[in-house]
């Protein structure tokens, strides 16, 4: 019976070594799957509070010669 242990001992440990082997792979990929997913919230906020400034500015100051970079800085 030792022996039969011994075989499902073995395959474990090369089992925990596949697992670590894959983990290490897709440790990168994760990262910047994560990475990329911030970015596309971060563009969802800024349109989202862009489309409710223009929602709530007047047509004369939509386009009515303030520069939107400098609106509110003097």
């Amino acid at each position: 019976m030792g022996s039969l242990f011994e075989e499902l001992e073995a395959r474990e440990v090369a089992a925990r070594v596949r697992v670590e082997e894959l983990e290490a792979e897709v440790a990168e990929p994760a990262g910047k799957l994560e990475l990329a997913r911030e970015s596309l919230e971060r563009l969802r906020i800024a349109r989202e509070t862009v489309a409710h400034v223009l929602a709530e500015m007047t047509p004369g100051e939509v386009g009515g010669g303030r520069r939107w970079w400098t609106a509110g800085c003097g």
